[in-house]
């Protein structure tokens, strides 16, 4: 549980306060937190969590209830699946890397990580439409 709490540590610091989590097993880790050094900092600033959507389904009904996103003021229209459909996405890599060199591996595993990030920005609306048209038609 140490590297957990040292993210969250980290997180704290860069961001600041009032973050928001989201993590498989939120409605427990947030135990281990409150227990740990870190409750105070977690506390001061005003750390919350959700258990992602997906995830929520599994857990009981008062769990659902406490951590599912769908429940929680703030947070929007997240559901804290990004990472699960980021690497869901990036196994189909594995098909076309299989045979190529270390260096073209590692090449094309770099694009496909690149190109994603850039098409994140753009979805969210901050990346300029020419800045945009000019990054896709750089490929």
């Amino acid at each position: 549980m140490k590297y957990p709490i040292a993210i969250v540590n980290r997180l704290i610091d860069i961001y600041g306060s009032d973050i928001c989590l989201g993590y498989d097993i939120m409605c427990a880790f947030i135990k281990t937190l409150t227990r740990s050094c870190l409750g105070p900092k977690v506390a001061a600033f005003r750390l919350s969590g959700v258990v992602p959507s997906f995830h929520g389904h599994a857990h009981n009904r008062g769990c659902q209830l406490h951590w599912h996103p769908m429940y929680m003021e703030g947070v929007g229209l997240e559901d804290f699946e990004e990472c699960e459909r980021t690497f869901a996405k990036s196994n189909e890599l594995a098909a076309v890397t299989r045979l190529a060199s270390p260096y073209h591996r590692h090449q094309h595993i770099d694009e496909h990580f690149a190109f994603h990030d850039q098409d994140k920005h753009a979805a969210s609306g901050k990346l300029s439409h020419s800045c945009a048209f000019s990054f896709l038609t750089s490929f």
